[in-house]
């Protein structure tokens, strides 16, 4: 007898992203962007949450060591590519 197991899109194991901020090195979990921020940000692949607040990560040409002095805090590495965020919200209402 063979031995089957069903799969569905809600048990399917995802590696989780960690996107590593170039402030401080800290690493924060990285997820897709969600469809209401690709159209603030349509150039946005991911997102982090700082302090409760998403903050859009799109790539950007270059290195970290590129990054002007005190721009560090929005700029993140994924996977050895550099991503410049930016914080976004929608209306309560």
């Amino acid at each position: 007898m063979s031995d089957y197991q069903q799969l569905s899109m809600f048990t399917m194991n995802v590696d989780p992203i960690t996107a590593t901020c170039c402030m401080d090195g800290c690493p924060a979990r990285a997820s897709p962007v969600e469809p209401w921020m690709a159209a603030l940000i349509p150039a946005g692949e991911y997102v982090v949450q700082i302090a409760g607040h998403p903050l859009v990560l799109r790539p950007m040409p270059g290195r970290q060591a590129d990054i002007q002095r005190g721009h560090e805090y929005y700029h993140y590495m994924i996977g050895g590519r550099l991503y410049a965020g930016t914080f976004v919200g929608r209306d309560a209402r």
